[in-house]
Order: C-alpha cells, then structure tokens, then sequence
C-alpha cells in the first residue's frame, strides 16, 4: 500500500478553494455584490480545508 501524500493533498485543497473563491467572485458579480476581501478570505480558508479533508478522505478509502 502506498503512503497517503500529504504535498498531494495541500496541493488540492488550495486549487480546490481557488477555484471555489473564482465561481462565487463570478456569481456575486453577475448579482451585483460588491468585492469584500473578508468574505473572500473566509471562503478560500473554509474551501481549502474542506477540499483538503475531503480529499484526504477519498486517499484514504483508495487505499484499502
């Protein structure tokens, strides 16, 4: 069995909030919102570590 890769993982998790930020950035431009540096820092924190985690869960399961 190989060892879960951690650089794998951390990798994914901050594309993964990068890419979550870029839709919502698209979405609240489209509705009118206006550009909040917190609400955006929130949603890369939040987005990257549930990416991470949800990605560390799907290593874990293709490793049995």
């Amino acid at each position: 069995m190989a060892k879960i890769n951690k650089r794998r993982i951390v990798i994914a998790a901050l594309v993964g909030g990068a890419i979550f930020c870029l839709i919502i950035f698209v979405f609240d431009s489209i509705i009118g919102r206006a550009f909040s540096w917190k609400r955006y820092g929130f949603y890369y924190i939040f987005a990257a570590l549930m990416y991470g985690f949800l990605t560390y869960r799907n290593f874990k399961k293709h490793q049995k």
